[in-house]
C-alpha cells in the first residue's frame, strides 16, 4: 500500500512525506473524516505530530486533487477524492453516507455549457435518515 500511496502523491506533483502517507493511510480505508479525528488518530503513532501539520498537509492534498473536502456545521471533512457522490448529512443520526447510485455527470455538462469549467464539484445534502435506516436494518433481518 505504501508504494500505490507514493505514487499517487507523485502523480499529482507532490514530494512523498510521512506525514502525506500517514494521512492518506487513514483516508484510504474509506469514510469522512475531521481534521481533529486524523490527527488524534495520528498522535498514537506519532506523538510529535501537530494539529497544524496535519490542516496544513490536508489542505495540500486536497489543493493537489487527492482529497475532497467539504463543511457540514463548521466542520471540514475529508474524504478520498473518487467518482462523483452526494455527501449526505443525516442530522437525527450525525452520520454522513454517500450516495453513488445517482449519475451526477450531467452537472458538469451543463455547467460547461455555460462556459464554467468545473474541477471539483462538492454536492452535501442535509437530510433526516432514520427511514432509510430503519429499511436497511428490515432488508438485512
Amino acid at each position: 500500500m505504501e508504494v500505490e500511496l507514493a505514487n499517487i502523491l507523485r502523480s499529482h506533483g507532490l514530494k512523498v512525506t510521512p506525514q502525506r502517507l500517514s494521512i492518506l493511510r487513514i483516508l484510504y480505508k474509506g469514510g469522512h473524516f475531521s481534521g481533529e479525528q486524523i490527527y488524534n488518530e495520528l498522535k498514537i503513532s506519532e506523538p510529535s505530530i501537530s494539529l497544524s501539520t496535519v490542516y496544513n498537509t490536508l489542505n495540500s492534498l486536497t489543493e493537489a486533487g487527492i482529497l475532497n473536502a467539504f463543511e457540514i456545521n463548521g466542520i471540514t471533512w475529508y474524504e478520498i477524492k473518487r467518482d462523483l457522490h452526494i455527501n449526505v448529512y443525516c442530522q437525527d443520526t450525525n452520520q454522513i453516507i454517500d450516495v453513488t447510485n445517482i449519475d451526477l455527470k450531467f452537472l458538469y455538462e451543463e455547467l460547461e455549457k455555460m462556459g464554467i469549467y468545473t474541477k471539483t464539484l462538492n454536492i452535501v445534502a442535509i437530510a433526516e435518515c432514520s427511514k432509510l435506516l430503519k429499511e436497511n436494518q428490515r432488508d438485512t433481518s
